[in-house]
């Protein structure tokens, strides 16, 4: 399971132009970061980034060179900013889930892919089902996919609802296979909970092999 440890260290790999693309999906993170929290080295420069929209409206390519130029800067300074930001905005989202839940269902979304997790408080207009399809390029970078499925939803009364969302595409022989082997006693439920989805996949294959 990836700790928080892990995630930042997942950040600081990553290239700043896949680190920018997840931040421009949604610039409404960084305004959220830019209203509610104290001032910072790269807050300027945030702003500048909302009211550029991430040049989400322009036709041509952005560089991280061609930034630096505009606001007098440097590339490697810039560079550790926007990780900055996109890090603090998941920060934030830990610390304050509503200010990301506005305007619709309030849900938390847990994402596991092979070896990386993560979750994530946001707002959705209505809930998805089962087995639907989910994208959330945002974080890209940390789980290394955008696309998932729905595994499952949990609802608590006075709680708010907890969506379950594996990375890549829904496998359903895949899914028959595993609520069988559950059912038949050969997998365990902390199979499931402590095994990483590979291992899973390996003992499935192992015990269905004919």
């Amino acid at each position: 399971m990836t700790t928080t440890k892990d995630m930042k260290l997942s950040i600081s790999e990553a290239s700043t132009h896949d680190v920018f693309n997840c931040l421009s999906s949604l610039p409404a993170y960084s305004k959220i970061l830019l209203d509610n929290t104290e001032a910072k080295s790269y807050t300027e420069f945030l702003r500048w980034l909302l009211e550029k929209n991430f040049y989400n409206d322009s036709q041509e390519k952005v560089s991280l060179k061609k930034m630096a130029a505009e606001v007098n800067s440097d590339s490697v300074k810039l560079g550790r900013w926007i990780k900055q930001i996109y890090t603090a905005i998941f920060e934030l989202n830990e610390q304050s889930p509503d200010l990301f839940q506005q305007g619709g269902l309030k849900v938390t979304l847990y994402m596991r892919y092979f070896d990386r997790a993560c979750n994530f408080s946001v707002a959705v207009p209505l809930l998805p089902r089962e087995f639907e399809s989910f994208s959330f390029f945002f974080v890209n970078v940390v789980m290394d996919v955008h696309h998932f499925w729905v595994k499952r939803i949990v609802h608590e009364i006075g709680s708010e609802t907890a969506i379950a969302l594996e990375g890549g595409y829904l496998n359903r022989y895949r899914e028959f296979a595993l609520e069988k082997a559950l059912f038949q006693g050969r997998l365990g439920l902390m199979d499931v909970v402590k095994k990483d989805s590979f291992e899973i996949d390996k003992e499935l294959k192992t015990i269905y092999r004919d």
